[in-house]
C-alpha cells in the first residue's frame, strides 16, 4: 500500500527558537508585498453568497453577521448573478429603486440593486500572482471600487470567481485608513504613514 510514497527527512530544530505569528507576518506586509497577500481565497476562505431575492435590510444584516462588506448574489440556478455591497445598500440606491420602481423599502430586493454580473470587472489570478499591493491600491483607486473579483480558470475549463481583494482588508494589514489610500496624491504619502504614522 505504501510502495507508491517515500519517507520524508526529519529536521533537527535544535538551533530554532521562534514560532511565527500571524501578527509577524502582517508587519512585514507593505506596499510591495505580493498582492496575493492581501486576497481571500476561495480555495481556502468560502465566499459568502445570497440570493438575489433577498431583501435588501436582510442581506445588510447577514453581512454585518458575516463580518463581510459584499456579498456574491446568485440566481434561481446557483449561478453568480452579480455582487451586492453594504455601500449600495446604505447609499442612494435603495431610495433610487424604491423612486422609480414604486416599491416600499420593504419589497426592494437585491437583485434590484446589486451590480449585475455583465458589469462588473475582475483581475486574474495570474496578473494578482505578479502584482504588488501597491498595484492593486491604484487599480482600486482608479476604478473608484472598494472590490476586486479575481477570476481564473479551473483544469477543466471552467471560468469561476477564484478571489475577491478588498480595500478594507489592505487598510487593515497597512493600518491606514480609507482616507489616507483614497485621498494621498502619491505612494510616498502612504509610504509617510506606512514608516511614521504621520497623516498626509
Amino acid at each position: 500500500m505504501f510502495q507508491e510514497f517515500r519517507h520524508i527527512r526529519l529536521q533537527e530544530i535544535t538551533d530554532v527558537t521562534h514560532l511565527l505569528t500571524p501578527a509577524q507576518l502582517q508587519a512585514q506586509v507593505g506596499l510591495h508585498s505580493p498582492a496575493v497577500d492581501v486576497m481571500t481565497d476561495f480555495e481556502h476562505t468560502e465566499p459568502v453568497t445570497v440570493s438575489q431575492n433577498m431583501q435588501v435590510d436582510d442581506a445588510l444584516e447577514y453581512m454585518k453577521h458575516q463580518h463581510v462588506r459584499l456579498l456574491f448574489t446568485l440566481d434561481e440556478s446557483g449561478d453568480v448573478a452579480g455582487v451586492i455591497s453594504a455601500r449600495d445598500i446604505m447609499g442612494r440606491r435603495v431610495i433610487s429603486c424604491m423612486e422609480t420602481r414604486g416599491l416600499a423599502r420593504e419589497d426592494v430586493q437585491v437583485k434590484h440593486i446589486m451590480m449585475p454580473r455583465d458589469q462588473l470587472q475582475a483581475l486574474t489570478h495570474e496578473q494578482v500572482q505578479h502584482a504588488k499591493i501597491g498595484d492593486v491600491m491604484l487599480t482600486l483607486k482608479d476604478s473608484g471600487g472598494q472590490h476586486v473579483l479575481v477570476i481564473d480558470t479551473s483544469l477543466a475549463g471552467v471560468k469561476r470567481i477564484r478571489g475577491i481583494i478588498s480595500a478594507s482588508d489592505i487598510s487593515r494589514l497597512l493600518k491606514i485608513g480609507f482616507d489616507v489610500m483614497y485621498e494621498a496624491k502619491s505612494f510616498a504619502d502612504i509610504e509617510r504613514v506606512l514608516g511614521h504614522g504621520v497623516e498626509v
